[in-house]
């Protein structure tokens, strides 16, 4: 079936504007990831050197984890690095791809619909946030706005939704070719 899921085999094909953005998505979070270790170096030296550190670093990297996540998780899906446990779909696959591919589109619709709940939970609580200007920190020392991570979430469910819709129109259509997973 799939082999190797960090081999390509597993590749999405997605619409050319959805792979920009999903690729955008990923440099921006790799950018991020950066940053955050240069604040977080600047952090320990400015603390230890100078006994005097930066205000915030830990409500930014916390929220920063969680930025990032949710900016790569589509790209993660699409190259076909997701964490994925298809052993029982290799095997049925080998004798049944016709049934492995039923399975593997059942997977990817559960998919579809448990990230667009997600994206659609959290935008009561972006527009609740940004609407009351919440922060995170403590109030005349350090504060950051909640809102922003919450659409980033909310956009990364989302992107990874139409992922997903994008692999489960690769499983519906080797369902109705009975082609092995590796092509369509």
């Amino acid at each position: 079936m799939a082999g190797n899921p960090g081999n390509g085999e597993r590749r999405v094909p997605l619409p050319r504007w959805l792979g920009a953005i999903t690729s955008l998505a990923n440099v921006v979070a790799t950018t991020w990831i950066l940053l955050i270790m240069v604040l977080i170096v600047a952090d320990v030296v400015g603390r230890n050197a100078f006994l005097s550190p930066i205000a915030g670093v830990p409500e930014m990297v916390k929220f920063s984890i969680v930025g990032i996540v949710f900016l790569q998780v589509a790209h993660t899906h699409a190259s076909g690095e997701m964490i994925r446990s298809d052993g029982l779909l290799e095997i049925i696959g080998r004798t049944r791809p016709r049934l492995a591919a039923a399975f593997d589109l059942v997977a990817q619709l559960l998919g579809v619909v448990f990230t667009v709940l997600l994206a659609w939970t959290v935008w009561p609580r972006m527009v609740r946030a940004f609407g009351r200007g919440e922060m995170e920190g403590v109030a005349g020392h350090f504060e950051l706005p909640v809102w922003p991570f919450h659409l980033i979430i909310v956009a990364g469910s989302v992107l990874l939704a139409l992922s997903f819709a994008a692999q489960a129109w690769v499983a519906w259509t080797r369902l109705r070719h009975g082609a092995p997973a590796g092509g369509v």
